[in-house]
């Protein structure tokens, strides 16, 4: 650390050396002019009266002549000094960042308009002033270690803090620069800090991290999908021979046969694991679609009554269709696929009774929308939102509720498809889906599909 009360350093050796060129040659002509001087008196005037009246004239005309050269000497120097320094001042207030300087006792000497923000004060109310005049004690206590810190390194220190702008109240985040500065001597004569305000490039950052956090999650599920669906396209060749088999069986077989109900238990469970396949199919895109335009509100009020029954008696199922709705470019049974699910699941969420609320509504989203949504192209869009009263989601378990198989229902009551089966119908046709969820406050689920002649193409690539 440096002493807190250095001893004044002695001058530069430049300028010693050009102090003492400028003596030296004011001493030569002063004796130049002495000699000559008195010589030119003794041969004018040999009369001592008259002698004496020109020495105080020749002492006047000396006295006129230092003082005209000392003063153009000092003009030019004031003038040289004071071009410097608004020259430095007008390249100080230029800068956007933040700029200052504090001696070793971290009162400010120096600061441009740009901090001035900081403080809420003009620079000449903050000179002469310290840290501890303007904040709260731990604050200025974070910013004096700082500056410690930059003097013990000897040498630039950068670190980020977030702050509250007394101009205005703003909170941004700055990258901070700290800088112990010495003079030509080596002597220390204060810190120099540059601070930029990196708010925005930090909520990019974090948008870029979330972007690629949604790149990932959408690389799994297309891998999972891609697996899935291989897995199912097998398995549901050998369920095909099995229930084949089995129908032949049963139609070969007389009534009344006891191995009748075996064969018929056969069927069933093959059905089931059909019934699952089709699901992994769609989970992993490779269902054949038959897209066309549809009116999302007809759609939906049709489906109430089945809807309604799947939701049960205890829960309120709230319709609430919008007005203008544009068609939308979609598979009128994968719809119905994607609705029932969606209801089912907000029915088991809730615990007792309470309220699923279905709803439709034009989207049209721009570049700048779509980080919010699960792989999202901007265009037109129709929506149609569920939401639910029930428990809602930890952000852990969102994370996984699109991945094939996760269920969080207990054994036997769910086999972990339905949402995947869900994300995987939206992407067939071209759309996006948004989950907004939290413990206690319930979860919906927005799909958007796209408007139909809106350029989208009747089956997107697998």
């Amino acid at each position: 650390m440096p002493d807190p009360s250095p001893k004044p350093a002695p001058p530069p050796k430049a300028a010693t050396a050009g102090a003492a060129k400028v003596a030296l040659g004011y001493a030569l002509l002063s004796a130049l002019w002495i000699l000559l001087s008195d010589r030119l008196v003794q041969a004018l005037a040999p009369d001592p009266a008259w002698m004496t009246t020109l020495s105080i004239l020749k002492g006047w005309a000396f006295v006129a002549v230092t003082a005209t050269l000392l003063f153009v000497m000092v003009k030019r120097l004031v003038a040289g000094v004071a071009s410097r320094e608004a020259q430095l001042r007008t390249l100080l207030h230029a800068i956007p960042d933040m700029v200052w300087l504090k001696d070793p006792e971290g009162v400010y000497l120096a600061c441009n308009p740009a901090f001035e923000r900081f403080f809420g004060a003009p620079e000449l109310e903050i000179l002469g002033r310290t840290d501890y005049d303007f904040l709260p004690r731990g604050e200025a206590d974070f910013f004096r270690q700082k500056d410690r810190e930059a003097t013990a390194a000897g040498g630039p220190r950068v670190n980020e803090e977030w702050i509250t702008l007394a101009d205005g109240g703003a909170r941004i985040l700055l990258e901070t620069l700290k800088t112990p500065m010495l003079d030509q001597s080596g002597r220390f004569v204060g810190v120099l800090g540059i601070a930029r305000d990196i708010t925005e490039q930090d909520s990019h950052s974090r948008e870029r991290a979330k972007l690629q956090a949604q790149l990932y999650e959408a690389q799994k599920l297309e891998s999972l999908g891609r697996f899935a669906g291989g897995v199912a396209h097998d398995y549901n060749n050998m369920l095909s021979v099995i229930l084949s088999n089995a129908d032949l069986a049963l139609f070969q077989l007389a009534e009344g046969r006891p191995e009748r109900k075996y064969l018929e238990e056969i069927v069933k469970a093959a059905r089931h694991s059909a019934d699952l396949t089709s699901r992994m199919l769609g989970f992993a895109r490779r269902q054949p679609m038959v897209p066309k335009a549809v009116d999302l509100n007809q759609t939906v009020a049709d489906l109430l009554p089945v809807l309604g029954r799947l939701a049960g008696g205890s829960i309120e199922l709230v319709w609430s269709p919008g007005g203008g709705l544009w068609t939308a470019w979609v598979d009128p049974t994968q719809l119905e696929q994607v609705l029932t699910n969606l209801v089912v699941n907000a029915r088991d969420a809730i615990p007792g009774s309470g309220r699923i609320t279905l709803e439709t509504a034009n989207w049209t989203l721009r570049d700048r929308d779509c980080g919010a949504w699960i792989d999202a192209e901007p265009g037109q869009y129709v929506g149609i939102q569920v939401s639910d009263t029930g428990s809602g989601m930890a952000p852990e378990v969102a994370a996984q509720i699109f991945e094939p198989f996760f269920t969080t229902k207990p054994s036997g009551r769910g086999t972990g498809l339905g949402l995947a089966m869900v994300h995987g119908i939206v992407r067939q046709h071209r759309g996006t889906l948004q989950l907004d969820t939290a413990p206690g406050r319930g979860t919906t689920f927005r799909i958007l599909l796209p408007r139909a002649g809106a350029g989208v193409p009747a089956e997107a690539p697998h």
